[in-house]
């Protein structure tokens, strides 16, 4: 089991110091493994130099991981979808929320193709540190042991799993919640007899680390990568035949998610 943290892989084409500070006239953008600055001028309409003069780089050098500044030449920029791509990620990536994208771009469902246009703005840019530990924009509202509970359930089930995923099993057991067939607390979803296997193995007792809480804060507050599942197993290991004929709604690492 691992957590994911930053990569530290250099695209080499030269030497450069990354900028750290967020220029006034741009959008930030988390540099992503396989990234150059010329993909990177590609995919938001601006040249090689430009990003050089926007960040003061003396080369080409970038590293996953950090951010670049992508100037603003007009009102608004576009982000060109990639493979692998959700808006989850890129919304993560841009410091703004999937309904910001949605709206900006009219989009009804949280499916994106690549190649695929999307509007980013600066004004839907927000501070993610504020918004992840503040629960005033939570939609859901939980007790300090709710809290405790959901980190523990994210910890057990999901420590080495990506961080969409590890929000996407909080997001599952707050959509069971409010689903007829379950129990209408998180602590009667959470302790169902055999719904959870690291409940009934004891790893649900281990002790949450800080990104399991920040999975659930996520979750707490709307964002829902697996699309309302209910369900979520993984198909390598999963012994129960019935759930393999749940409808699967998405992927998000080793697990599916179903209805």
């Amino acid at each position: 089991m691992f957590n994911i943290k930053k990569l530290a892989m250099g695209m080499m084409i030269g030497t450069m110091i990354l900028a750290t500070s967020i220029s006034a006239y741009g959008l930030e953008y988390k540099i992503q493994r396989g990234d150059t600055l010329f993909l990177i001028g590609q995919r938001f309409g601006v040249t090689v130099q430009q990003l050089r003069e926007a960040n003061n780089i003396s080369g080409d050098l970038i590293y996953a991981g950090d951010t670049i500044t992508i100037p603003n030449q007009n009102n608004s920029q576009t982000y060109t979808v990639v493979r692998g791509d959700s808006l989850f990620f890129i919304a993560q990536r841009f410091n703004t929320t999937i309904q910001s994208l949605k709206t900006i771009n009219n989009l009804t469902s949280d499916i994106i193709y690549p190649g695929q246009v999307l509007k980013i703005t600066e004004n839907t840019r927000t501070t993610t540190t504020t918004a992840n530990r503040s629960t005033a924009n939570r939609v859901f509202n939980v007790t300090d042991r709710e809290m405790e509970l959901l980190a523990r359930a994210v910890y057990s089930e999901a420590r080495g799993e990506p961080f969409e995923g590890q929000v996407a099993v909080a997001a599952v057991i707050l959509n069971r919640v409010r689903h007829p067939e379950f129990p209408n607390t998180i602590e009667g979803v959470i302790f169902e007899p055999w719904a959870f296997t690291a409940v009934h193995d004891g790893q649900f007792w281990l002790t949450p680390n800080a990104t399991a809480y920040k999975a659930v804060e996520e979750a707490l507050r709307g964002v829902d990568p697996s699309n309302g599942a209910i369900f979520y197993y993984n198909p390598v290991t999963a012994t129960n035949q019935w759930i393999r004929t749940r409808t699967i709604i998405t992927r998000i690492g080793r697990h599916v998610f179903a209805i």
